[in-house]
């Protein structure tokens, strides 16, 4: 049997972290702080950690092949240019549920960001049931409502044949 060793690489402290993708041309793991309203970055070569501040609770974060990187912040899809540390919105989405914000997001086989949206607590553990919806945002910066009455979208993934 072999011994597997499990540590926390980020010693910083997190409000709640979440999202982490592995960036190879920044030798970096990126990830979110939805709390804190920050997407940031830990180099694997210095070990320094890098934030950038938005201005809405920040749900998940994605590469784009141009770099930097693509973000679900409030109710919105944006850009963010880690260098100038500006987001430029792409797509602002239900309007009509200022409740709501997106959570987890990730870029399936075929270079879309799928992200979905989850009514906020109104109450420690309190949410309006099936208030969020899956969205696909794609590289002409389109973005399709792929499904309605979501609880939460968490833990995107896609099987070997891409569904």
């Amino acid at each position: 049997m072999c011994s597997i060793k499990i540590e926390s690489i980020v010693k910083e402290k997190n409000r709640m972290g979440e999202c982490p993708v592995w960036e190879e041309r920044e030798n970096s793991l990126v990830y979110v702080d939805i709390n804190s309203q920050k997407v940031c970055r830990w180099n694997s070569v210095t070990h320094e950690i890098q934030c950038v501040s938005v201005d809405a609770r920040v749900g998940s974060v994605a590469l784009r092949k141009s770099g930097d990187y693509v973000v679900a912040l409030g109710t919105s899809f944006a850009f963010l240019n880690w260098k100038n540390q500006e987001v430029v919105t792409i797509s602002k989405l239900e309007l009509d549920k200022p409740n709501n914000r997106f959570n987890d997001g990730k870029v399936d086989p075929q270079g879309n960001f799928f992200a979905g949206t989850m009514a906020e607590e109104t109450a420690p553990g309190v949410r309006a049931k099936c208030q969020g919806a899956l969205y696909t945002l794609f590289p002409d910066c389109s973005v399709v409502k792929q499904l309605d009455h979501v609880n939460i979208s968490n833990g995107l993934d896609w099987s070997l044949d891409h569904r």
